[in-house]
């Protein structure tokens, strides 16, 4: 099983078969906090030129414009999502930083956008619905698997391609693996037990064969495919910020479901690949 997941999920897809038939779409009210939150993005998306250089000049101050993208986390973010991702999350008085967009003369939000929000928000809610009744997985040796990979990638947000990790491919990192753990000192050094959380670890794959392939982690033609045309949508191309082991074994407490990195769209994608047989009564979030 190789799950490919766009961070971080607006909705949750069951990937069961059986799940039982969803009769109606739960309620699409935006309520106060919604709205807040939509406001937010709404002044961000209409910031005048002012408010834009501002955040360019934060951008430039943490060598986005020297070093690239990988020069700081902010650095592949638009200045609409620098401002969304502040706005949103508390960080700033947008009104005395941001004057522009939030401060008392900006032109603020509209009815007619909340409306047109409203309406927007029940479609979501209908996709979202659509993605947990027919699921999201797909035969990777089925017709034009890798259209249907990504069709289903960008409508839910998570695919489930089914027999795309190659058996021989997975034996061998296995083996890869087991010698990596053999080597106390060196395991030890890579392994990480901090970040995770309720009994978790992973252990930060070194750069040495065959971790150097990707067709050993688990990303062959397929699924390389299936990325490369994701992130062209955004214009841009793609590399590996890392790879690791999840363990996540039999006492680790219920991870609920959680975004990994903030959501912006066509910019980040996890992979993961099953290791072992996942079954239900592993319980959510297991593997």
């Amino acid at each position: 099983m190789l799950v490919l997941r766009a961070c971080a999920l607006a909705s949750f897809a069951a990937l069961s078969a059986s799940r039982a038939p969803i009769e109606a779409v739960a309620s699409t009210q935006v309520d106060d906090e919604l709205r807040a939150h939509f406001e937010c993005a709404a002044r961000c998306a209409s910031m005048p030129e002012s408010d834009r250089a501002i955040l360019e000049n934060t951008w430039r101050s943490v060598g986005c414009e020297e070093g690239g993208p990988g020069a700081h986390p902010i650095c592949g973010s638009s200045m609409e999502q620098l401002c969304v991702g502040a706005c949103g999350g508390g960080q700033q008085d947008m009104t005395t930083w941001l004057p522009g967009a939030f401060g008392s003369r900006s032109p603020g939000i509209a009815e007619k956008q909340i409306a047109g929000f409203a309406a927007d928000y029940e479609a979501h809610h209908a996709c979202s619905a659509r993605c947990a009744q027919e699921g999201v997985s797909v035969d990777a040796a089925g017709p034009d698997a890798a259209e249907r990979a990504l069709e289903t990638l960008n409508r839910c947000g998570v695919v489930q391609l089914v027999g795309a990790y190659e058996l021989t491919e997975l034996d061998r990192f296995q083996r890869a693996f087991d010698a990596l753990k053999s080597k106390a000192t060196a395991y030890k050094k890579l392994l990480d037990t901090k970040q995770l959380h309720d009994g978790r670890s992973q252990v930060y794959l070194p750069f040495t064969t065959p971790f150097t392939s990707r067709k050993a982690l688990g990303v062959g033609d397929l699924v390389h495919g299936v990325l490369a045309k994701y992130f062209r949508t955004s214009g841009m191309g793609f590399g590996i910020d890392h790879a690791s082991v999840l363990v996540s074994a039999s006492h680790s407490g219920n991870q609920s479901l959680h975004p990994d990195v903030p959501y912006f769209k066509g910019l980040t994608v996890s992979v993961h690949t099953a290791l072992r047989d996942v079954t239900t009564e592993m319980g959510w979030e297991r593997s």
